[in-house]
């Protein structure tokens, strides 16, 4: 019985081991190889059937960037991730590959935003990652990338990311001062009353009466201007009216005076225009008979000198 017993404790202990084994190499692994924790293999399998607008909007949502379109941080932000993300998914690399350059995409740009880190310092960390990756955690796995594509990833961040190096350490060390889109301007309106009247000698008299003198006033200085014009309020539409009465076109409008005025003057024109023609006839007859005998005349002399 007892032999059965501690054949059994070593067979626990045996599978304790080996999980504890199994465990251990995934943490190798983990260590060396890290995934970004923000969105799973399943995820990315998701966003690879995407176009690149659906990704960026996407991407909006896990890193919640709400002001992109207004924040220059934001605005960088999410192009650097999506920027990153479709440059794998061009390369053909695997979800966990693909996993892996993100979290190396968000450990570079902590290392400059939260620990001020030099580019040197950086830049080593960045080998460090990559030439983990070629390590194997154990025989039976293969390491995550080849050599041709650790040199692929070292040129696409070089071009990204080390080489606007200065431009993300000052996105992230210096304060940006928020821009005025928009500015509220009061206008503050004069009334006349609050202020002394200029001289009348200082402006027009018609622009004083229009805009400097109150409504009665200028009511009141219309009026004085027609009666020493002669014209009395009121009087001008009812004398019009009389002599309209007196000249027999009472019930027609200006238009038809004008109609029945154009059609005389046409017809004077026309009777003068006949009485013209008419006296230039006769004054061309009257010329011919004179010239008739002098003609005659001329005549005779020519053949008398002949």
């Amino acid at each position: 019985m007892s032999a059965k017993v501690k054949q059994s404790n070593k067979s626990a202990d045996k599978n304790t081991n080996d999980r504890n084994d199994v465990a251990s190499k995934e943490n190798d692994a983990e260590k060396a190889n890290p995934q970004w924790k923000l969105i799973s293999h399943e995820q990315i399998n998701t966003l690879l059937d995407l176009t690149v607008e659906q990704v960026q909007f996407q991407f909006e949502e896990i890193l919640g960037l709400k002001n992109y379109q207004t924040c220059l941080k934001e605005a960088s932000l999410l192009d650097y991730f999506v920027s990153g993300f479709w440059w794998t998914r061009e390369m053909n690399y695997t979800c966990q590959q693909i996993s892996f350059i993100m979290a190396l995409l968000q450990l570079l740009l902590d290392n400059i935003s939260e620990k001020q880190m030099p580019f040197v310092d950086n830049l080593n960390e960045f080998a460090k990652m990559i030439s983990g990756t070629r390590q194997s955690p154990s025989p039976e796995v293969d390491s995550l990338f080849d050599a041709e594509q650790a040199m692929s990833i070292t040129d696409y961040l070089k071009c990204s990311l080390f080489q606007n190096y200065q431009l993300y350490e000052f996105l992230f060390s210096q304060p940006r001062e928020e821009l005025l889109l928009g500015k509220k301007r009061t206008i503050e309106v004069i009334s006349s009353a609050d202020f002394v009247a200029p001289l009348e000698e200082g402006m027009n008299t018609d622009d004083y009466l229009h805009y400097m003198t109150p409504v009665e006033q200028q009511e009141e200085g219309q009026r004085t201007s027609q009666e020493e014009d002669g014209e009395v309020p009121g009087e001008t539409a009812l004398e019009q009216e009389q002599e309209n009465k007196a000249t027999g076109l009472e019930g027609y409008n200006v238009q038809d005076v004008k109609d029945v005025l154009g059609d005389m003057t046409k017809e004077m024109l026309g009777t003068l225009q006949a009485e013209f023609t008419e006296k230039l006839r006769v004054q061309e007859e009257s010329f011919s008979t004179r010239l008739e005998p002098l003609k005659h005349s001329a005549c005779k002399q020519l053949q008398h000198t002949s």
